[in-house]
């Protein structure tokens, strides 16, 4: 009977383990150990540049998930600095404002096929450090920040087609600077962060409407109060980890599931606890790497969710869209008796097949070109993909 206890309890902690997720380490950032970086995907790619080793930092640097090899790409157009904002947008990415001594307001545009930076308008909102983006469909977003006398909460959308930075409402909450931030389909979050004139660090959550342009707020942030933690978004949940109180680091880690508002502590983070680190997704699948733990940190973990049956995230995996970006025609090979929607960056349906046969096509003649969705429905789940429409 004591043995059968005994094997209860241990294969009990073994799915309890397993239903937290997993971290494993993947190779090191290939720059320089650094803190302040920024970071981003396109693709099955991610890209960390810019930062702080004790000097400021314009080096930029791309990670295969394939491969599992980092290499480095043209350095940053806008010159050395830390405390950047980032998102991308199709096949590009975009970083800007940031501090490099002084505080600075350009914003930069890397195109994944040339290799090439290019300037474009400067932010909408001003000098600023500290400051969060992130980007819903062909639209692009920054808030908050620091501009060296108050901190902030406006918060600025720039277009991608137009090239136009547009004020849109003010953050729900107080003034702050280093929030996480994320984007699940056509809302935005943010939470957490740092007020430095009042050293206050805050918790609460805040949901933001593309098409409301309205911001409500949503449950607290499951860990403490902190500054400058990480946050992504893998399907329609929202992960927020690491980051600082002033006082200790912090590797906890937090979901947030967007259909019942509720956060739940997932498995820490596997590297040390740290401030000031990088963090996004690909896929199913998220990542952190870099910062600061009293010395510069380079290492790289790849976190994996659990899933029904505790089993590898193997949907994702079976779901390919090609040619990205395309052009007349796009094709979706998925698992048989799938529905496949083509959805409009404010989540509206534009096509759709039930029930579909292993590799489905659709004509894209008559869509305008922009950023669109891909959703796979199976019995197994539900997957995204973004794809361009050139």
């Amino acid at each position: 009977m004591k043995k059968l206890f005994a094997l209860t309890i241990f294969l009990f902690a073994i799915i309890f383990a397993i239903a937290q997720g997993t971290w494993t380490p993947k190779a090191d950032f290939g720059g320089v150990a650094r803190r302040f970086a920024t970071g981003f995907t396109i693709g099955t790619k991610c890209y960390i540049g810019t930062g702080y080793d004790g000097n400021y930092l314009q080096d930029f640097w791309e990670w295969d998930q394939a491969t599992n090899v980092w290499t480095q790409k043209a350095d940053f157009g806008g010159g050395m600095r830390s405390h950047t904002a980032s998102f991308s947008i199709g096949t590009k990415g975009y970083i800007g404002t940031g501090f490099n001594g002084n505080r600075l307001t350009d914003f930069w545009e890397w195109d994944q096929a040339t290799n090439v930076w290019t300037k474009k308008s400067d932010f909408g909102g001003g000098i600023r450090a500290g400051a969060t983006g992130f980007s819903i469909g062909t639209k692009g977003y920054i808030g908050l920040g620091y501009d060296g006398v108050n901190s902030t909460r406006d918060f600025w959308e720039w277009n991608q087609a137009t090239g136009v930075w547009t004020q849109r409402a003010n953050f729900g909450g107080q003034v702050r600077e280093y929030a996480a931030g994320f984007s699940i389909g056509t809302k935005g979050y943010i939470g957490a962060g740092f007020d430095s004139p009042s050293l206050s660090y805050y918790q609460d959550f805040w949901e933001w409407d593309q098409a409301s342009n309205i911001w409500t707020q949503k449950a607290n942030f499951g860990g403490a109060p902190r500054s400058w933690p990480v946050g992504f978004s893998i399907g329609s949940n929202g992960y927020i980890g690491t980051g600082s109180n002033g006082a200790a680091y912090y590797n906890d880690f937090w979901e947030w599931n967007q259909g019942n508002n509720t956060w739940i502590r997932k498995a820490d983070f596997g590297g040390v606890p740290r401030v000031w680190a990088v963090g996004f997704s690909i896929g199913g699948k998220g990542y952190i790497g870099t910062g600061w733990d009293d010395t510069n940190l380079q290492d790289f973990w790849e976190y994996t969710p659990e899933h029904s049956g505790f089993n590898e995230p193997v949907l994702s995996n079976a779901v390919s869209v090609f040619p990205n970006p395309a052009n007349d025609n796009i094709t979706i090979e998925a698992p048989k008796n799938s529905d496949i929607a083509i959805l409009n960056s404010e989540g509206q349906t534009l096509k759709a097949i039930k029930n579909a046969d292993i590799k489905a096509t659709f004509d894209l003649r008559m869509l305008p070109g922009g950023v669109y969705l891909v959703k796979v429905k199976t019995k197994e789940g539900i997957v995204t993909r973004k794809f361009v429409k050139e």
